[in-house]
């Protein structure tokens, strides 16, 4: 650079903002008198220009104009500001560029701004944006899934437990209400029954589940037979759809257990 005086330069005038193409292709553009007037108020120096934000927002919006009309931003899609220089001749500056009688005489000076394609950049964050939902979505259709197969386990449980629970037969023969003890189980397992899809209620085991006024012989070995043919028929139907036998089974095993002449038959079949 020529060696200038420093009393001729030593004025503080940016005029605006240009880009760093070299003679006839540098492109800038000049304040206009407003934004001349707030660039070069009395409080903005050489020193502390980067520190104002309205100066520093007044350069990057001129910056994008320049941006427009510069050749050096052709082929990028996404210019963006990589620098932002102040150039003039003045000790510790670039010699002001040629754009004018009053640049290249050197008194003043131009806000310089270098452009880089910001496209790459924006484009991994939009990819990494684009991953973050996709596996935020990925981990809430996985614990949505997870919650009903648990409310599902949990649905399975509370039927399970809602079944009658397995309870022995009374040991009292004579009673009247043991025989009512024994025709209200075999109901129990007949409402079941009738539960189930049309094509599972057999005939068979209905009949053998039902009865009228009886002695206590015959309603021992009705519960054994209602047994026997509904754990014959329903053996090969999924686990969960299956009747409850716990309590008309417990029944079963305490009337086997006594080891009644008339139940030895069925009880072989147990």
């Amino acid at each position: 650079m020529t060696e200038i005086s420093h009393l001729k330069y030593i004025q503080w005038r940016p005029i605006g903002v240009c880009d760093t193409g070299t003679g006839k292709e540098r492109k800038a553009k000049m304040f206009s008198r407003f934004d001349l007037d707030c660039v070069t108020a009395p409080e903005v120096k050489r020193e502390n220009w980067r520190e104002h934000p309205k100066v520093m927002e007044l350069i990057q919006r001129y910056a994008h104009d320049v941006a427009d009309l510069s050749s050096l931003t052709n082929g990028m899609q996404a210019p963006e500001i990589d620098e932002i220089k102040l150039v003039g001749a003045i000790l510790g500056h670039d010699q002001t560029p040629n754009l004018n009688v009053e640049s290249a005489d050197g008194k003043v000076q131009f806000f310089q701004v270098s452009f880089k394609d910001g496209k790459t950049k924006k484009s991994a964050k939009k990819w990494k944006k684009w991953l973050k939902w996709i596996l935020i979505s990925m981990v809430t259709f996985l614990v949505m899934i997870l919650i009903l197969l648990l409310i599902n386990r949990l649905s399975l449980l509370s039927l399970k437990n809602n079944k009658p629970s397995a309870s022995a037969c009374s040991s009292n023969r004579q009673s009247a209400a043991y025989t009512e003890e024994l025709a209200e189980i075999r109901k129990s397992l007949l409402a079941e029954l009738n539960r189930l899809p049309a094509w599972l209620t057999f005939k068979e085991a209905r009949v053998h589940c039902t009865g009228g006024r009886m002695g206590v012989k015959q309603h021992e070995q009705r519960l054994l037979q209602c047994l026997l043919t509904v754990r014959n028929r329903t053996k090969n139907i999924p686990a969960a759809a299956r009747p409850n036998l716990n309590q008309i089974e417990a029944c079963a095993v305490t009337l086997c257990k006594r080891r009644l002449p008339h139940l030895a038959s069925s009880c072989k079949q147990l």
